[in-house]
């Protein structure tokens, strides 16, 4: 009943587009038009990390193959899952100690116990409802309290292809201390949408970086829920879940950034209320994985 609930909603705001379609049409117009080509101004900067740890949420559905290929509508096939995602993180070279938390839905469908026995520290079952959101929530409700650390979200949608990469982004986020989240894969525009000039970039959220303080600004600003929480249809979530978390910290006054294949970091904002950034966008505009060549890869970063 609740997933019909859902989608209810999600056509209901389909509605209100075409209702409006040339109102809306043109105030996405002008605001484009009228935002700001100034550089990216610094407007905050997040509380400092007092934790040499880093946390670590990988999530995943019972049911998947610990190796899979994902194929994604107009993006190149490419290879997944769990197994890439634990190997990704053995690595005990990295300076932060790492502390794996692995959120499975339907755990009950779930093969691959001994990828987990010595490489997750905390195994914990949690509802599909909300999918990957469902597990980031779970995760972030144990982590909360904890002193201020390094929070990775990711689930195993992630290119299997390994890069070295943490260090260099723990780095960056330590040199750009006004970026909310780092990424490594984004969208400049909501797709679920009939208003196809919208322009609202914001990271997927397969991989997300950020810190547990920022974290909890995000849910509080969201009503003291976590984004995504509890929507079950997919489309919805997309807003809910992955944009919404975006837009939230942009809101809070952080900008975002995006690795690159390149191996460039773009860092992307609002100056002010009236500004979208739209003007000061120098990347692919719609979904980067239509045009990249390993879609979900982690990019290693070579340069600032």
């Amino acid at each position: 009943m609740r997933v019909v609930t859902q989608q209810i909603y999600f056509y209901s705001i389909l509605i209100v587009e075409l209702l409006f379609f040339p109102f809306l049409y043109f105030y996405i117009f002008l605001k484009n038009k009228i935002s700001s080509n100034k550089e990216l101004e610094i407007k905050r900067t997040r509380k400092s990390i007092i934790s040499n740890e880093i946390y670590i949420n990988i999530h995943e559905w019972g049911g998947y193959a610990d190796v899979r290929t994902k194929s994604i509508r107009g993006v190149n096939e490419f290879t997944c899952g769990l197994k890439g995602q634990i190997e990704r993180f053995s690595n005990t070279n990295d300076r932060f100690k790492k502390n794996i938390y692995l959120t499975i839905s339907d755990i009950s469908l779930f093969k691959y116990k001994n990828l987990t026995e010595r490489n997750v520290d905390v195994l914990m079952p949690v509802s599909n409802n909300g999918m990957d959101f469902s597990g980031y929530s779970e995760f972030y409700s144990t982590i909360k309290d904890k002193p201020n650390a390094y929070v990775l979200l990711s689930n195993t949608s992630v290119n299997i292809i390994q890069t070295e990469f943490l260090d260099d982004y723990i780095s960056y986020m330590n040199s750009n201390p006004d970026v909310g989240i780092l990424g490594v894969s984004y969208c400049s525009k909501i797709m679920q949408s009939f208003l196809r000039n919208n322009f609202n970039p914001h990271l997927q959220s397969f991989f997300l970086l950020t810190t547990i303080d920022v974290l909890s600004e995000i849910v509080k600003k969201n009503g003291n829920k976590f984004p995504g929480k509890g929507i079950i249809y997919k489309r919805l979530l997309i807003k809910k879940g992955e944009i919404a978390i975006s837009s939230l910290a942009l809101k809070l006054g952080y900008n975002l950034a995006v690795t690159l294949e390149d191996g460039t970091v773009f860092k992307f904002g609002k100056n002010n209320c009236l500004d979208n950034g739209y003007k000061r966008w120098k990347l692919q505009y719609s979904d980067i994985r239509l045009t990249c060549k390993h879609p979900n890869i982690i990019n290693e970063i070579v340069s600032d």
